[in-house]
């Protein structure tokens, strides 16, 4: 088997693997993988010669069930007795047996059973039944056989078939892949493939300076699992971060394709017609894989206060040196960094091995930062005081994949963090411990200014106002050091005012960098200002409503008399609106009493008081019908006037000038 050489590991959850080795003329290499994993190697497997050799076809073991595997074969091998009840099963088949320095060669007639008494006990042995070569029929003792050949290369295939599909049921997970490397002499080829592996993570290890002459050192670790079956050993190693598509596709899985039925026609003489065949086929799904980040550390708890820990360090001997020298001379760190399309790699330049399920931590990064220690508050994270953290750019000249930092300060352990992914050059804020030297108090007060402007859109007005939300913080100090603090503050409003400029904006929070002296207590106050307004109805615009605008002194004394006049012509329409009303309603209580009268002059008789009451009922509905006639007539009247007045009141809205 060809040994791994390279390795690529990916952050979505596979690994590149490439084999490397040589062969020699003619050469079988074969390979073996889980069965989860054929799909993948099918997908990705590419072959190469370096010599001028050539590759022939790459056979596998198939996915299809044992019984339907065995069920296509002609022979099978019993589970008990198998070498006489095979060969009982195998009549007819030329064989080929030594007998002393001559050759027996015939057909198999079968497995005689022969009896013989020894010691008054009866002893039944199997004897070979072979037809020789001038029709002799040849009995020779199954005990005696010590070798057999088949003469039928058939056989000789399916024998060897059928034992290969025993052997690959008994290692169900296991599947070979065999490869066919032809050619001359000896040769460098190499086999690479992509499987799914584990994720590599990083972890990182910051020192903080005890003094103002030392630098901030950072330390990075890839955690790597070799999952495989086989050591890794002077293996070439890559860890590529990024986000490539990949997916899982069933190649691995025979498929069938649903054929036509085509029965004979016997009333006639012709041949069947030639049919589309149907293309339905039973095709796997594919699905992408999810990029699996590793699952976030809560912050650690709080590192133990200073007094305490100059107490715990009195009882313990003090190192003979600096943290920072001793983990800076320690590690030997051989990567250099890639740029792979959108993707990101660190080559590791050493050899690395790791033996099959082993782990390994890979040192990959060595460097003095840039790196501030800073407080952080957000009231969010922690309500009464800010978290300590440090603010690192990342000028280490590689690209920092996210993962867990332990944090170290002269030479003790301070706290823990999570860094994400950054970029050459980029600037973070990364909390480790909270600092308990420093509380904090906010509060919030709201305020709402007088009107201070009103606009015109449509057929509305809109008094303009300021709204103004104040958030008080005081910070309270009891360090005897200055500490820059960076505030995080939620906006709610978009606009600030007598408030200094953020130094920062994310998407939710305005962070503000402020200086906190020595046992002293800070107050910073945050402004946001909410333009907001009120809205009236030109159209149904009141005369309280437009002396409200004047003692507001929002309007001049003509844009009052304009409105004035809106408001007379709304009321007038109002007025107008009101008497059609009324006439309508008179209509309508004229026209149920006729229906009432109508309803009596159906049940009138011819008698002479009837008559005389049908004569009175007729008289009042004609007087009726008058009225209805001309009240109809005034309605209409007041809608023409109605619509002139509302052209006119929408005329003198459309006209009017707020300034």
């Amino acid at each position: 088997m060809l040994p791994i050489k390279r390795v690529v590991l990916f952050k979505h959850g596979v690994g590149y693997f490439q084999r490397l080795g040589s062969v020699e003329d003619d050469q079988l290499i074969e390979l073996s993988f889980k069965a989860n994993q054929m799909n993948d190697v099918l997908k990705s497997l590419t072959v190469l010669d370096f010599n001028g050799g050539t590759f022939a076809a790459l056979s596998y073991d198939s996915e299809e069930p044992l019984e339907r595997r065995l069920a296509e074969l002609t022979m099978s091998i019993p589970e008990k007795g198998a070498i006489s009840a095979f060969l009982d099963r195998l009549k007819g088949a030329r064989v080929s047996v030594p007998r002393g320095s001559s050759e027996l060669i015939g057909a198999i007639v079968g497995i005689e059973e022969v009896s013989r008494t020894q010691n008054d006990a009866v002893i039944k042995d199997a004897h070979l039944a072979i037809l020789a070569e001038g029709g002799r029929l040849v009995r020779v003792p199954l005990l005696e056989v010590e070798e057999l050949r088949f003469l039928d290369e058939s056989i000789q295939r399916d024998l060897q078939t059928l034992l290969d599909i025993l052997i690959s049921g008994l290692r169900k997970d296991r599947k070979r892949l065999s490869i066919q490397a032809k050619g001359t002499g000896k040769r460098e080829v190499s086999l690479a493939y992509v499987v799914e592996a584990p994720v590599w993570k990083t972890s990182y290890r910051i020192v903080l300076p005890a003094t103002s002459d030392e630098e901030p050192l950072l330390q990075g670790w890839a955690l790597v699992d070799n999952t495989t079956e086989d050591d890794w050993q002077g293996v070439s190693l890559s860890l590529v971060a990024g986000l490539p598509i990949s997916f899982i596709h069933d190649l691995y899985t025979p498929r069938y394709r649903q054929r036509p039925i085509v029965e004979v026609q016997e009333e006639a003489a012709v041949a069947p017609p030639i049919v589309e065949s149907g293309m339905l086929m039973d095709m796997a799904g594919e699905e992408l894989d999810d990029y699996d980040e590793e699952a976030c550390d809560e912050f650690a708890p709080a590192a133990p206060s200073r007094s305490r820990m100059a107490k715990k360090s009195a009882r313990m001997a003090a190192p003979p040196e600096p943290m920072g020298g001793a983990v800076s001379s320690s590690v030997e760190v051989h990567t250099r960094t890639q740029e792979v399309g959108d993707l990101f790699a660190y080559e590791i330049t050493q050899p690395v091995d790791i033996a099959r399920s082993r782990s390994a931590l890979v040192p990959i990064l060595q460097a003095e930062v840039d790196m501030e220690r800073v407080a952080l508050y957000n009231p969010e994270i922690r309500d009464k005081n800010p978290m300590t953290a440090f603010r690192i750019k990342n000028s280490s000249g590689l690209t920092l994949e996210g993962g867990p930092v332990t944090v170290f300060e002269g030479n003790g352990y301070v706290g823990e963090a999570m860094l994400d992914t950054m970029r050459q050059d980029e600037e973070r804020i990364t909390p480790y411990s909270v600092e308990l030297g420093v509380t904090v108090k906010h509060d919030v007060t709201y305020h709402r200014e007088n009107f201070t402007r009103i606009t015109k859109s449509g057929n509305h007005i809109y008094k303009h106002y300021r709204q103004l939300m104040k958030t008080k913080y005081e910070f309270a100090s009891r360090l005897d050091r200055l500490v820059g603090c960076y505030l995080d503050h939620r906006f709610s409003y978009d606009v600030r005012e007598e408030t200094p400029d953020p130094v920062e904006i994310t998407d939710n929070f305005w962070r503000f960098k402020i200086e906190l002296a020595a046992n002293k207590p800070t107050t910073f106050v945050v402004t946001e200002v909410s333009e907001q307004y009120e809205s009236i109805e030109i159209r149904g615009i009141v005369l309280t409503a437009i002396r409200q605008m004047v003692s507001e002194k929002l309007i001049s004394e003509a844009v009052k008399d304009e409105l004035e006049k809106i408001a007379n012509k709304a009321e007038e329409l109002t007025k107008i609106e009101e008497i059609i009303r009324k006439k309508e309603q008179h209509e309508a209580k004229i026209e149920k009493g006729q229906k009432r009268l109508r309803e009596n002059l159906k049940s009138l008789g011819n008698t002479s008081e009837e008559a005389k009451l049908r004569q009175k009922y007729v008289s009042s509905l004609a007087r009726e019908e008058e009225l209805i006639e001309r009240l109809r007539s005034e309605v209409a009247e007041l809608r023409n006037k109605y619509d002139q007045e509302k052209k006119a009141l929408k005329s003198m809205v459309d006209q009017l000038k707020l300034r």
